[in-house]
């Protein structure tokens, strides 16, 4: 049971890292000083982002935060894209970034990618630090 919690834990902590958590209701009643304690304590493993909807505190830092992401579809060589399925990563990431979002091995052993929706044509080999933009489909070569 305690080796299961430790797993949950630590699989939580590593799926957190690629994202960011919105903490609202900064400024109610007596926590005021806390945001910051909280945006420091959660500093290198997640981003929070402190909000106050009422107030106005925090929202273009949130709306930055949120738009500031292109979905770029995978498929299998040969096969065809899921583009019901994007990965939603943030703007300037690499194939390479793409790659360890699917599986950590792909990212290790990945010896090109062929991408389709941004390059002078489709099916353009890409290195591992090919910058991604929206709508991109990109198939990993390992």
């Amino acid at each position: 049971m305690r080796n299961e919690l430790r797993t949950k834990t630590a699989k939580f902590y590593e799926e957190a890292e690629k994202r960011s958590f919105v903490a609202n209701k900064v400024g109610f009643g007596d926590v005021r000083a806390k945001p910051e304690s909280l945006v420091s304590s959660c500093a290198g493993r997640f981003t929070v982002v402190p909000v106050s909807a009422k107030r106005g505190d925090g929202l273009e830092q949130l709306r930055e935060g949120v738009y500031d992401v292109v979905r770029v579809y995978t498929k299998p060589p040969g096969g065809k894209a899921d583009l019901t399925k994007p990965s939603v990563v943030r703007r300037g990431s690499t194939v390479g970034d793409v790659a360890e979002t699917a599986h950590k091995d792909f990212a290790r052993n990945l010896k090109y990618a062929q991408v389709w929706g941004s390059g002078k044509f489709d099916g353009q080999r890409g290195r591992r630090d090919y910058i991604l933009q929206e709508g991109n489909i990109v198939e990993l070569h390992i």
